[in-house]
């Protein structure tokens, strides 16, 4: 069919009757032509007429649903969506609203159908990697692989000022010979991590078994040189190729900024490393929790509505990671029988006068489903949009939208207190952080809230934050949001 009716609203299939009339009536306020005098407005507003036409007539609706194709009619993705306010106030001072949305799959795993993992290892093998660090990150990779299920492949790459192949796609089967390999890795050189980037891509890009999901996990202790933004494009191509990079960043003086961004952009994650069990910790996860891919690395193509800024946004689960603000949107990976929860933080300006509706953000979501022997992605219809109020009373948001934000808070307490650091607000950073302490303490984490005070002391005495301990308050206050354990009522 070359007209989608339920697309063109932008709703499923087996919306309901109000569904359809709500979603028509919020389309009609942004591209009548009264309030869009713009030629393309005019013509979306006849495809939402003429849409609206057949889904909002019974018997016309009928006669549509039987000439579509089977697999069109149930969509693979459940999205829901849970607004910080029913409405946006008419105010004559900027706003900010939250928009909390959770993806879930539809469709069953059938067990025959379990694909296997390949993972590439990318080596840091610089020169200050030598000795306890190279051990540590050497005895933990053995033990990984022997965690991994019988149909998993690895494959082990190393970097320095160049990149070299340790041990080619294997089957975990062969842990002895893997081994064998791993223990004769050496030290040497610089750290460049493209190198080590581009050849673990290019071996996981020929490496595909069938609906295999790939994984590149990056260990590294150093900051890479001139590479970066290679590395960004790098990244956003293994994004859109299904494959998952996690960068892994050992002691103190890695370059966490890159590191977050590098990860998030391929639907990953960036984890900090202080000694030989947190890296344990992490494989151990790894391994245990390694899921069934539903759908490759989700993102978000879009437009924002007039008077609206997209400011920031985080991954909640299945792992917690700021979002890249940037178009499209990366939101991650979809498991079956898990969710993927991310929350949007929308700033509003002052609005006109006769403004009745605001789209926050309108687009496609791209759908990449793993197990579906249709290789192209779906392109699914995705909007966020709140009607105008001139007047509204006092309403209570949704309390697990109001947690989420609370958990987060802790982290973006350290966030502005970095930024106040770069902008040399140097006693307003060491206030926040004070209140992060404070806040830390009253949740139990004595540990963390007495490094976090250390860190107050350490930029009131040199006006920055310490490597060690500028990591250890980021992805400590991270590793407390644990959003995966949240019950959305949704």
């Amino acid at each position: 069919m070359e007209t989608d009716y339920y697309e063109i609203l932008g709703v499923a299939c087996e919306a309901s009757s109000e569904d359809i009339r709500s979603a028509y009536f919020q389309a009609v306020r942004l591209f009548h032509p009264d309030a869009n005098p713009s030629p393309q407005a005019h013509e979306r507003f006849l495809r939402i007429q003429e849409a609206y036409g057949v889904l909002s007539t019974p018997h016309k609706r009928k006669e549509y649903d039987s000439q579509m194709p089977a697999e069109s009619k149930i969509s693979p993705i459940k999205v829901s969506i849970q607004y910080s306010r029913s409405a946006v106030q008419a105010i004559s001072e900027p706003q900010f609203m939250y928009a909390l949305v959770e993806f879930a799959g539809t469709q069953d795993l059938d067990s025959a159908q379990i694909p296997p993992t390949v993972y590439c290892i990318a080596i840091d093998r610089s020169t200050s990697m030598a000795g306890e660090r190279m051990d540590m990150v050497k005895s933990n990779l053995m033990q990984f692989i022997r965690q991994l299920r019988p149909q998993d492949l690895i494959i082990i790459v190393t970097f320095s000022d160049r990149a070299e192949v340790v041990v080619p796609l294997s089957r975990v089967s062969d842990a002895n010979r893997v081994d064998q390999e791993i223990s004769m890795i050496s030290t040497g050189g610089g750290t460049e991590i493209f190198r080590g980037l581009e050849t673990g891509m290019n071996l996981l890009r020929v490496s595909r078994i069938g609906r295999s999901q790939r994984i590149l996990i990056l260990l590294t202790d150093g900051h890479t040189y001139g590479d970066e933004d290679d590395c960004y494009e790098l990244a956003r191509s293994a994004g859109a190729e299904g494959i998952t990079i996690h960068g892994i960043g050992l002691g103190a003086d890695w370059n966490d900024e890159f590191l977050d961004k590098l990860s998030t952009l391929a639907g990953g994650s960036a984890t900090f490393i202080s000694q030989g069990k947190d890296l344990k910790r992490f494989f151990e996860s790894q391994a245990r929790n390694s899921s069934i891919l539903y759908s490759r690395n989700m993102r978000f193509e879009y437009e924002i509505g007039d008077n609206v800024e997209l400011c920031y946004g985080y991954r909640l689960a299945p792992d917690t990671s700021p979002l890249v603000i940037e178009n499209p949107l990366v939101f991650g990976n979809l498991f079956f029988g898990k969710t993927l929860r991310v929350l949007l933080e929308f700033r509003i300006s002052p609005l006109p006068e006769e403004t009745h509706f605001l789209r926050l953000a309108e687009g496609k979501l791209w759908v990449d489903l793993a197990l579906s022997n249709n290789s192209a992605p779906k392109k699914l219809g995705f909007r966020l949009n709140r009607s105008v109020n001139q007047s509204m009373e006092t309403e209570l948001p949704n309390s697990a939208l109001v947690d989420a934000l609370a958990r987060l808070t802790v982290y973006r307490m350290q966030e502005k207190a970095r930024q106040e650091v770069v902008d040399g607000n140097i006693e307003s950073a060491s206030r926040h952080l004070q209140h992060l302490a404070t806040h830390l303490l009253a949740a139990g984490d004595r540990d963390l809230a007495h490094a976090v005070l250390i860190e107050a002391e350490h930029i009131r005495q040199s006006r920055r934050f310490s490597q060690d301990g500028g990591k250890r308050i980021k992805y400590g206050t991270r590793s407390l949001i644990h959003f995966d354990e949240l019950e959305l009522d949704l």
